[in-house]
């Protein structure tokens, strides 16, 4: 903070507060809940009334909770809180209305966003976040066949699905699923398609994206475990045919992205360019003539959040460091057709890439054959 000029700092429940406190609150909503640490080092939370008691088993010794009713609501709380301060990093993901609301308590303070203090200490994991990371990875790995051989003719979508987050929680029934996307036919060529009750037809190409949340206990000041739902995240994505592919294209386009993922692997090292890693995958599909049809960047940091930094995308200048997690998931979409994506995740070590997830099958997966 006092690098960055910051007086305070401004976080409400999400994965920086989380990252910070061990704290993680979903049903806030509209009330604030925050914690606010100055610079040198002194921190109070502000908590409506009937979270207090949740609040002071997660504060430290000496940290204060300023609890708030409905009546008197929180512009009182925040005004003292924000007093004095003349430059404020605020929480990237807030409610907008608590910054209007900051914005009219501290009219004279100067707002910057809160990632500029946070986003160095969480862009780079340390040896017990590999660690969980890899722990996570783990359950989508091991689903990955069950995954491909739900794929069979007449089942739908949302059937696949439902039969996928029941396969992932049965590996961890401690754990929650982050997401799903099943993508049949030519759904398969919209990127981010939202499942619905198409139903697989032989020869169509399925992209599975699926990925859960760890859920690690956390020791409240009573000694009483907490269950936290942000724990570390795991992302994946496989793709497959229901048995010989009715396309003729589909069998070369799986293998020029599985080279495209592969070079963009072999590029990851220390010192590397985050553009550089995207620019190896793009060049394999652009150089095969298909460039126009690889509409993402090739990849996004992985940690507490599905999609943090660093992100993997032409005209990022961020230069890779050790500990660094992301996602390298190259594809092509043929409208109407068909796609194919392929995704892992990888870790910044020493000497290179090193694989949080199993490689991407080296040929297309075909269940039925």
């Amino acid at each position: 903070m006092k690098a960055q000029g910051v007086d305070l700092l401004l976080l409400t429940p999400g994965a920086d507060l989380f990252y910070l406190t061990g704290f993680e609150h979903g049903h806030a909503g509209e009330r604030l809940l925050a914690v606010v640490l100055k610079q040198d080092g002194r921190a109070q939370w502000i908590a409506p009334a009937m979270n207090v008691p949740q609040v002071e088993d997660r504060a430290m010794p000496g940290e204060t909770v300023r609890g708030w009713t409905d009546t008197e609501w929180y512009t009182n709380a925040l005004r003292d809180a924000a007093a004095g301060a003349r430059t404020i990093a605020f929480d990237d993901d807030a409610r907008a209305a608590f910054l209007l609301d900051l914005i009219a308590v501290a009219p004279k303070s100067r707002l910057v966003r809160a990632s500029e203090v946070m986003r160095s200490l969480r862009i780079r994991k340390d040896a017990s976040e590999l660690a969980m990371l890899r722990a996570v990875a783990r359950q989508v790995d091991d689903t990955i066949d069950h995954a491909i051989h739900l794929c069979q003719p007449d089942r739908t979508e949302a059937q696949i699905d439902h039969e996928l987050r029941a396969a992932l929680l049965a590996k961890d029934p401690e754990s929650s699923i982050a997401f799903t996307i099943i993508a049949s036919g030519p759904n398969s060529a919209l990127p981010h398609h939202e499942t619905a009750k198409r139903k697989l037809q032989s020869g169509d190409v399925v992209v599975l994206d699926f990925g859960t949340r760890g859920c690690a206990p956390v020791t409240g000041k009573a000694g009483a475990e907490m269950s936290h739902s942000y724990g570390y995240q795991s992302d994946i994505t496989v793709t497959c045919a229901v048995g010989e592919p009715a396309d003729v294209e589909v069998r070369k386009v799986y293998s020029i992205v599985r080279d495209a993922q592969q070079a963009a692997i072999d590029a990851v090292r220390p010192g590397a360019i985050c553009e550089q890693v995207d620019h190896a995958a793009r060049s394999v599909i652009e150089n095969a003539g298909y460039g126009e049809f690889f509409p993402h960047r090739t990849g996004h940091g992985l940690g507490l959040q599905g999609h943090e930094p660093p992100f993997i995308r032409a005209g990022e200048g961020e230069v890779l460091e050790e500990g660094m997690v992301f996602s390298i998931e190259p594809g092509i979409y043929l409208p109407g057709r068909f796609g194919v994506r392929l995704e892992i995740i990888v870790s910044v070590s020493a000497t290179g890439p090193s694989l949080i997830n199993a490689p991407s099958a080296a040929q297309l997966p075909t269940p039925l054959d």
